[in-house]
């Protein structure tokens, strides 16, 4: 086994998404520009945050299609999580901390949900957007940390719970129960 594993941004999937940007930002300059010939403001002001909006997303996806974007690293001792805007990012998650890894789904969206040990230890070192998404999730059944693997290189959800598992039972000791003499 490798002492790492990265998961990356599938770029076919991302060029995808780039053209439906190019797409939106298109559409978004045609409403501003149809405000400014029919001197509406209020196609104006729905084009010009539409062209920004659409324009920044743009942006970022074709920085991240040329640059490459990790989206699950997993270590000897624990992983990290960068698939998301409420992600975990560069806070390792230690395998010794992990109480549960299982495949999730809602609204045909599936995610690996890992459920810790101790989540208020975990909690306290995140922002407060972060802590409202983590309790959403739990509300709705799902784990603290949930890895979405919609846009991945070559890896489904079954496969990295795979991994997850065995980087587990590799790098986590077995407590041994004590037999009484």
């Amino acid at each position: 086994m490798k002492n790492e594993h990265i998961v990356y941004q599938s770029k076919l999937k991302q060029a995808g998404l780039s053209v439906l940007g190019i797409f939106m930002v298109f559409m978004s300059l045609m409403v501003f520009l149809g405000g400014m010939i029919e001197t509406n403001w209020l196609m104006l002001i729905i084009g010009l945050i539409a062209l920004v909006f659409f324009g920044f997303c743009e942006f970022y996806i074709v920085k991240q299609l040329f640059h490459g974007k990790k989206l699950v690293v997993l270590t000897e001792k624990g992983f990290y999580d960068y698939s998301s805007a409420t992600a975990t990012k560069d806070r390792l998650i230690p395998w010794s901390e992990i109480a549960q890894i299982e495949d999730k789904s809602i609204m045909n969206q599936s995610f690996v949900s890992v459920t810790l040990k101790d989540p208020d230890k975990f909690l306290s070192s995140l922002s407060g957007l972060q802590k409202k998404s983590i309790a959403a999730n739990v509300k709705l059944g799902f784990g603290q940390i949930n890895v979405n693997l919609q846009s991945a290189k070559q890896c489904d959800n079954q496969q990295l719970i795979a991994m997850m598992e065995e980087f587990m039972s590799k790098n986590v000791p077995v407590a041994l129960p004590v037999l009484p003499e």
